[in-house]
C-alpha cells in the first residue's frame, strides 16, 4: 500500500497547494485493482478546517472503497488534531494528513 501512496503523492500535494491557505480534501479510493486519488471540494467556511459534502462521500462509497481521508494542513505539521483522530474513530477510516508548503504526511489509523 505504501508504494500506491508514494504514487500518489505528487497529486495530492497539487491539489493541496491549489487550495491553499484553505485546507484541501480528497479521498483515497480503490475500484477493483485500482487505486486512485480523488480530490473534493472542501465545504467548510473555515480555511482551518475540511468538511466532505455527505452526499458525494456516499456517493464514492457505493462505487468504490474508500481507503482513506486525506486533507492538508496549511502552515502546520501533519500530525492529527484531536477532532482529526475522533472524526477518524467514527468513521472508521484512516486520515492521510499532509502538510503544505512544508510537505510531510501523517497517516492516522483508528484501528
Amino acid at each position: 500500500m505504501q508504494e500506491n501512496l508514494n504514487k500518489l503523492l505528487p497529486e495530492i500535494y497539487e491539489h493541496m497547494v491549489k487550495e491553499s491557505p484553505r485546507e484541501g480534501c480528497g479521498l483515497i479510493v480503490q475500484n477493483n485493482n485500482e487505486i486512485k486519488f480523488i480530490s473534493v471540494e472542501n465545504k467548510s467556511e473555515d480555511e482551518n478546517s475540511f468538511y466532505i459534502d455527505p452526499k458525494e462521500y456516499v456517493r464514492h462509497s457505493i462505487i468504490s472503497k474508500i481507503l482513506y481521508i486525506v486533507h492538508s494542513h496549511y502552515m502546520q505539521d501533519s500530525r492529527p488534531s484531536e477532532h482529526d483522530k475522533n472524526m477518524s474513530k467514527v468513521l472508521g477510516i484512516p486520515y492521510l494528513i499532509v502538510s503544505v508548503p512544508e510537505r510531510g504526511e501523517y497517516i492516522y489509523d483508528p484501528s
